[in-house]
């Protein structure tokens, strides 16, 4: 209670204020300048006594899941919706046990496009409730129906399982809305946004319906961790290097799937995806594979556009209560809104 009562102050904070309280020096590194209202909400993050910076200091990816999980419940870390957002929780049979997917209808649905959507958390926690208040933010300002999909997690499910759900999750939405797939729109974020792009690349090597349109937010790319921005943003930054080696190595089965194209999203699948959006942002250690796979996906002839954001860090979707998260979050919704009918 103390927690939350003290970060709504903070958040209504103007930056100024801020600047005279909090006697630090901007962050700026490659020519880019940290948002101060986040520099300073990073400071705070690391006073926290539960830190995922490195993953392996805990027992469990079980353990580590809940303490996060839990550490995030209740905050009043995401802006509210401008309009009532009503949800429907749905289950979807399968052989692996049964998947929920929770329908976002907003009061007014201006977009007729649904779109399914991939929580992010690196494949290891993350769920259609820590993703639920983003989502209702989502919603309501592009005015569109939202179907978030509680993926099966690793390490507890190798690839390709995450994969088999997204795919099942598509082809019931299709029915369920009696729509063909290529009037459905694919998003997520980090490994919600690499679930798009490999559940796209699968479709397409096996020459299935592809999506209209995918919304990479921030996305996980590269398994072998390996850019330049992996290192100039290794750790402090919210998510570490150390991190995404972990969730990586929580995600695979074995290496052979470091050379399939439908995991590893460096390798050219030589083939036409839909016209993609992918979302970066500066202080991000996934910052360098996210406009790697956008010049990719460009010059293999497909349509794509990219929107950096210099001055954010990774996660900032489910951040909106900082000002300049918010706004950038608006400026996605309102591109995204170009790639849907």
């Amino acid at each position: 209670m103390v927690i939350k009562l003290f970060l709504q102050i903070f958040f209504s904070l103007p930056v100024w204020l801020l600047r005279c309280l909090v006697f630090k020096r901007s962050i700026t590194i490659n020519n880019q300048i940290l948002d101060f209202q986040t520099q300073v909400f990073l400071g705070l993050q690391s006073l926290q006594a539960n830190s995922f910076d490195d993953p392996n200091s805990f027992n469990s990816a079980k353990e580590l899941r809940e303490i996060i999980e839990s550490s995030r419940e209740g905050l009043p870390l995401n802006a509210k919706p401008r309009m009532l957002v009503e949800t429907l929780d749905h289950l979807i049979q399968s052989q692996y046990g049964d998947l929920k997917v929770r329908e976002y209808c907003p009061e007014r649905k201006l977009v007729q496009s649904p779109i399914l959507y991939f929580h992010g958390g690196g494949y290891v926690f993350g769920s259609i409730k820590t993703h639920d208040p983003w989502l209702k933010f989502f919603s309501a300002e592009m005015g569109v129906r939202i179907f978030s999909l509680e993926y099966r997690l690793a390490p507890e499910n190798k690839f390709p399982s995450s994969l088999q759900d997204s795919n099942l999750a598509l082809e019931w939405l299709g029915d369920k809305l009696s729509l063909p797939i290529d009037k459905i729109s694919l998003c997520g974020d980090s490994a919600g946004a690499h679930l798009a792009g490999s559940l796209s690349t699968y479709r397409a090597i096996n020459n299935l319906p592809l999506p209209l349109s995918q919304c990479l937010i921030y996305p996980m790319i590269d398994p072998t961790c390996s850019s330049k921005s992996q290192l100039d943003y290794a750790e402090g930054f919210f998510l570490s290097k150390k991190a995404m080696i972990w969730f990586w190595d929580q995600l695979m089965h074995s290496r052979k799937d470091l050379q399939d194209p439908i995991f590893n999203l460096t390798i050219n699948p030589n083939t036409a995806l839909p016209k993609t959006l992918v979302i970066t942002a500066g202080f991000d250690p996934l910052s360098d594979e996210g406009e790697s796979y956008a010049r990719l996906l460009h010059n293999n002839g497909n349509e794509v556009h990219q929107i950096h954001f210099p001055h954010l860090i990774h996660g900032f979707v489910n951040m909106t209560a900082l000002r300049a998260a918010k706004d950038a979050s608006k400026d996605i919704i309102n591109t995204y809104k170009n790639y849907l009918n």
